[in-house]
């Protein structure tokens, strides 16, 4: 009987375990962050591709000059393991830059992106998925 309680806590305590170590840290449901002030120097529609996305996104360089922006805006894509923003000259993204995790699946939200990136060849911002190497959708800017 003593073995058969702790042969069941033990299973269970595998079990808990197991599933707390698959999952993954998925972007917040819905963001509504304040928006970037500044100029507007490109900006773009997100399209789908693997998975229905929409929005806008803007190239805002800040009013000081000091930083550039993604600024995302009505944004929406479906939750997905492990998405990423990333820039790239390509929807096919062999060479890219990461912008950093996807941060909600919904809603308006910016990254900072450094000054050096050459925005007229990296032209192409992807929500990409790590796990299964799909992308989910992309803007052109323009």
């Amino acid at each position: 009987m003593k073995k058969q309680i702790i042969l069941k806590s033990l299973s269970f305590a595998i079990l808990i375990f197991t599933l707390n170590s698959c999952k993954k840290d998925p972007a917040k449901t819905s963001l509504q962050e304040e928006q970037i002030e500044g100029t507007v120097l490109k900006s773009g529609n997100f399209v789908s591709n693997g998975h229905p996305t929409s929005g806008t996104v803007k190239l805002v360089t800040s009013n000081n000059a000091d930083s550039i922006h993604l600024v995302f805006e009505n944004f929406a894509t479906d939750a997905g393991p492990d998405l990423r923003v990333w820039i790239s000259s390509s929807t096919d993204p062999v060479t890219y830059k990461e912008i950093g995790i996807l941060k909600a699946t919904n809603g308006n939200f910016s990254y900072k992106t450094p000054i050096s990136f050459d925005y007229t060849n990296l032209n192409k911002v992807l929500i990409w998925c790590i796990d299964f190497s799909v992308l989910f959708g992309h803007a052109t800017l323009n």
